[in-house]
Order: C-alpha cells, then sequence, then structure tokens
C-alpha cells in the first residue's frame, strides 16, 4: 500500500503520482483527509483507492466542455473529466470527486468521473458536478486517448461513444451520492446502482440519458436507490434516451416530488421513450405510475424478477461486484 497525504506524511503528496508509481500489477492507495486539486487517470489494472473519510477526503477540478486548445477549438464533454478509470477491476471508496467549473449554462458540460474500464466497483463515493457529472462509456476517439498518451489502461475504445456501441464492460456503484442536473447520468456501459442517492441540482433536468446499443439486453439499473433534489417540484425527469435504443430501469426506488410525474421524456422525434425504460414497485411521493410516458415499461413482478445483479453484470465470468473484497 501506498499513502498520499497533502501534509508530506505520506509517500507521495498527490493521487497521480501514487497511481503512477503502482507496478503494472496495480496495488492499493490510502488517501489521507484533504482536497487534491488535480486531474487523476487510473490506467493500471486491479487498483484500489481508499480515501480515509469520504466527505473530507476530496479530488477536485474544473474541466469543462468549453476549454480550448491553443488553436481556439473546444476540448470537449470528454476531455472535462476529474477522474478517469481505463484499467479493469478497478475499486474506488470512501471518498469525493467533484467538478467545481460551474454551471453547465456558462462552461458547458463538466464531468466528474469518468468510467472507461470493465468491472469497476465505487463504494460509499461521492459524485458532484453540474452537467453530465457521470459518464459510463469506452474511450472516444481521437481526442481522449490523444490527450491521455499511453494511460489508456485496457478501456474499450469508439470512434463516437455517442452512438452507444455495443460494449461489454461494467460499472457498479454501492452506497453512493450522484449529484449533478442536465443528463447527469449517461453512457453505453452496462451499470448497477444499489442504495444510491440520486440528488438533481436546482436547474433540473434528467437524473440519466442512456445510449444503449440495440443489441445490448441492459443499461442502467438502478436498484432500492432514492431519487430527490434542490429543483422544482416536477423539474427532474428520470431519463431521456440519448439514443433511440436507450435501455434504463428503476426497481424499488424511493422518488420525491422533485422528480416529474411524467417519469421519463422523449429527447426528439426520433429518440423517443421505449419499453426498454420503466420501474418497478417506486416508492414516494411519485409512486403513482399512471401519471407516467405512455410508452414506459411498467414492469411485472415476474420480469423484474429477471432483471438481477447476476444477469445484468455477470456475463461470462460470472462477476458479483456485491460479494468482491478490496
Amino acid at each position: 500500500m501506498v499513502i498520499v497525504a497533502k501534509d508530506g506524511s505520506g509517500d507521495y503528496t498527490g493521487v497521480q503520482a501514487a497511481v503512477d508509481a503502482l507496478p503494472e500489477t496495480g496495488g492499493q492507495v490510502l488517501i489521507r483527509a484533504g482536497e487534491y486539486r488535480e486531474k487523476i487517470v487510473v490506467h493500471r489494472d486491479h487498483v484500489f483507492l481508499k480515501g480515509e473519510d469520504r466527505d473530507r477526503t476530496v479530488i477536485a477540478w474544473n474541466g469543462c466542455a468549453k476549454d480550448r486548445y491553443e488553436d481556439g477549438t473546444e476540448k470537449g464533454t470528454f476531455l472535462s473529466a476529474t477522474v478517469m478509470t481505463t484499467g479493469k477491476d478497478i475499486t474506488v471508496e470512501n471518498l469525493t470527486v467533484v467538478n467545481d467549473a460551474g454551471d453547465g449554462r456558462e462552461v458547458g458540460q463538466a464531468v466528474a468521473v469518468y468510467a472507461a474500464g470493465d468491472r469497476g466497483i465505487w463504494r460509499n463515493c461521492r459524485l458532484i458536478a453540474h452537467q453530465d457529472t457521470l459518464f459510463c462509456g469506452p474511450i472516444r476517439l481521437p481526442n481522449v486517448k490523444a490527450d491521455i498518451g499511453s494511460r489508456t489502461g485496457c478501456a474499450e475504445q469508439a470512434a463516437r461513444v455517442e452512438d452507444g456501441p455495443l460494449t461489454g464492460s461494467r460499472q457498479y456503484f454501492e452506497n453512493c451520492l450522484i449529484r449533478g442536473d442536465v443528463d447527469f447520468i449517461f453512457g453505453p456501459y452496462r451499470c448497477w446502482f444499489e442504495n444510491c442517492t440520486l440528488f438533481m441540482n436546482e436547474r433540473g433536468g434528467w437524473y440519466t440519458a442512456t445510449n444503449t446499443n440495440e443489441n445490448q439486453p441492459f443499461g442502467f439499473v438502478f436498484h432500492r436507490c432514492r431519487l430527490t433534489g434542490e429543483c422544482k417540484p416536477g423539474a427532474g425527469f428520470l431519463g431521456r434516451p440519448w439514443r433511440k435504443h436507450s435501455c434504463t430501469l428503476f426497481l424499488e426506488c424511493e422518488m420525491d416530488d422533485h422528480v416529474a410525474p411524467e417519469g421519463f421524456a422523449d429527447w426528439d422525434e426520433e429518440r423517443i421513450v421505449t419499453k426498454r425504460c420503466g420501474e418497478w414497485r417506486t416508492a414516494g411521493a411519485r409512486a403513482n405510475q399512471q401519471t407516467r410516458h405512455p410508452e414506459q415499461k411498467r414492469l411485472t413482478d415476474k420480469e423484474a424478477e429477471e432483471i438481477t445483479l447476476v444477469r445484468v453484470l455477470g456475463r461470462d465470468d460470472g462477476w458479483r461486484p456485491d460479494q468482491a473484497m478490496a
């Protein structure tokens, strides 16, 4: 194990330096409490990043879509991330990741976490930003790969992640707070969110925007999560299809009145809500599904019981992140 401490009492004073120093086989990094203002790329496999205290161990940066190259062109969404993971079997636990660039109406998209690798586990973390907080998807070519160079790890790569490429990669989130506004949890990967809190900022918008490939059976599944926020009542939609085969399911989630009665919303005339978006056993102020988008799926008990963690994330290796020990 290597220790990161701002006061110099550990092995390193910065997180990226500690990650870069790990052997190719990976290792553990303990991050002492403090704010570390740096962009991080975790490019090794089998890395465990653990914060000393979730609320006081903070990795923060202010990258945004409107940042510019030397020639004046904008860098765009996918170079804005505070933390990017490109390795396999990365576990992040007990810390906060922030993109504090500001309101998307002024700075554009500003990603806190870009999870590009496979079999990522996030436990007891806070992921905080405004527009586009969390992206779960492959490395975008050519700009992201060019920016991070050899630190691409074993992550999948795609010319246009916007198109929702067919993917085998997976991410798991447990007991996390994810905060943002417009489309703030998005991407094409298979992801399971267990007992997480989704917090909508004052601006409102859409909790999710998946762009699942049409041949992929699952996209994002939220299980026993709580949806809340500080926006006006009804200003937070469950999601909108980034691409037309979007797949997003909410199972046994609690939704307060910040959630829109309509649930999901169409993006435009082509990217519309289908039966691949749905709910089961919703509780709270928005439990009544009679007000939902007419095309949204109302799952039966039998259908919902078949949507298990093993089926969504297990694939051919039987991965069980809920049982994995760091």
